[in-house]
C-alpha cells in the first residue's frame, strides 16, 4: 500500500539521459524523507523518458509527465508543482548542477520554520570566467530594470510549503518567469549556499539567446520600467534636438551655415535608432499582452508514468 510522500521531488529535463539514473541514485542516498520523485520531460528527443521508465517498474516513487512539445523549463517547473502530492515540495534541475547532498541542509533549514528555502549558488565549478561575468550582469539588470529584487545566483533549486505553491498556483500568466514570481509573492524566507559542480553528462541547455529571453522576459513580466527608460531617453534627445534647431537657426541667420551631410546623417541615424528601439521595445509588451489573451494551455501532456 502506497503512503502519502513527505516531500515531492520535482525535476524537469530535457535531453538529460546520461544523468537521470544518476541523479536518482544520488537523491535516494541523501534525502532523509520519504519522498516522490516527478520528473517532468520537456520534450527531449534522446531516451530520457525509457530511463525514467526502467526506474519507475522498480520503484513506484518514481513518476514524470511528457510534454508533446518542448514547452521551456518555466512550464515543466509549473507541470511538475501542479502533480505535487506532498505538503512539502523540492525543486531541482536534471544536469547534477543542483547538488542532492544539499537537500538535507535545505530540509534542515526549512524545519526552522521558513515557508521557502533557496539555494544560493556562490560559484560554479570549470565555468569559464566569461559565463560568470555574464551571468552577474545578467541579475544586475534584471535588478535594475524590474520592481521586484531578485536575489542574485538563486534560480530553480528551492524547498517551499504548501502555502507558497497554492499562491505560485494561483498565477495565471503565459509569460511565466518564476524567479520574479518566487521573489514578489513575499513569505518568510531564506537561502542556503553552494558551490555548484561541473556538468558531467550533456550540455547547458542556456545559450546566450536563451538567456537574453530569459531577461527580457523578467524585465517585461515585472516592471514598466523599460518604457519609462524609453520615454526618458526620448525626452533628453527631445531636447537636445531642440537646442541643435536653435543653434541651427542662429547660424543660418548669422551667414555661418556650411553645406554638408554628416551632421544630418548622423542625426537621422541616431534618433532613428532610437525610435527603432523605443517601437520594439513597445512591440514586446503588445506581444505579451497578445499571448496572454488568447489563453492557450502552458503545456500540453502527451504521457504518464505511475500518475492516475
Amino acid at each position: 500500500m502506497n503512503t502519502r510522500p513527505a516531500i515531492s521531488i520535482i525535476v524537469p529535463i530535457l535531453n538529460e539521459e546520461g544523468n537521470i539514473a544518476l541523479l536518482y541514485q544520488e537523491i535516494g542516498r541523501h534525502c532523509p524523507l520519504p519522498f516522490e520523485l516527478l520528473w517532468v520531460d520537456d520534450g527531449s528527443t534522446d531516451n530520457s523518458m525509457a530511463e525514467i521508465e526502467r526506474l519507475a517498474r522498480d520503484d513506484h516513487r518514481v513518476k514524470a509527465i511528457s510534454f508533446s512539445r518542448t514547452f521551456g523549463h518555466q512550464a515543466a517547473l509549473l507541470a511538475g508543482m501542479q502533480m505535487a502530492g506532498a505538503d512539502t515540495i523540492l525543486i531541482m534541475d536534471g544536469d547534477l548542477q543542483h547538488p542532492p547532498s544539499l537537500i538535507p541542509e535545505l530540509i534542515n533549514k526549512y524545519n526552522e520554520g521558513y515557508d521557502m528555502v533557496s539555494a544560493k549558488r556562490m560559484d560554479t565549478a570549470s565555468v569559464s570566467n566569461m559565463k560568470k561575468w555574464s551571468s552577474s550582469l545578467f541579475y544586475r539588470f534584471l535588478n535594475f530594470i524590474a520592481d521586484t529584487r531578485i536575489e542574485e545566483n538563486v534560480a530553480d533549486f528551492r524547498i517551499f510549503n504548501r502555502k507558497v505553491l497554492g499562491s505560485i498556483l494561483q498565477f495565471e500568466e503565459r509569460e511565466v518567469f518564476l524567479r520574479g514570481i518566487f521573489s514578489w509573492i513575499g513569505f518568510r524566507t531564506t537561502t542556503v549556499s553552494f558551490i555548484a559542480p561541473a556538468r558531467s553528462n550533456g550540455q547547458s541547455k542556456y545559450s546566450w539567446s536563451n538567456m537574453v529571453g530569459l531577461g527580457l522576459k523578467g524585465a517585461i513580466s515585472f516592471s514598466f520600467k523599460p518604457l519609462r527608460i524609453s520615454l526618458l531617453i526620448g525626452v533628453f534627445f527631445s531636447l537636445i534636438a531642440f537646442g541643435f534647431a536653435i543653434f541651427a537657426m542662429v547660424s543660418h541667420l548669422n551667414g555661418k551655415t556650411v553645406e554638408g551631410w554628416t551632421s544630418i546623417i548622423i542625426a537621422i541615424m541616431l534618433f532613428g535608432g532610437i525610435q527603432l528601439m523605443a517601437t520594439g521595445l513597445l512591440g514586446e509588451y503588445v506581444a505579451r499582452l497578445f499571448t496572454e489573451t488568447k489563453k492557450r494551455p502552458l503545456f500540453l501532456v502527451d504521457r504518464k508514468i505511475n500518475i492516475n
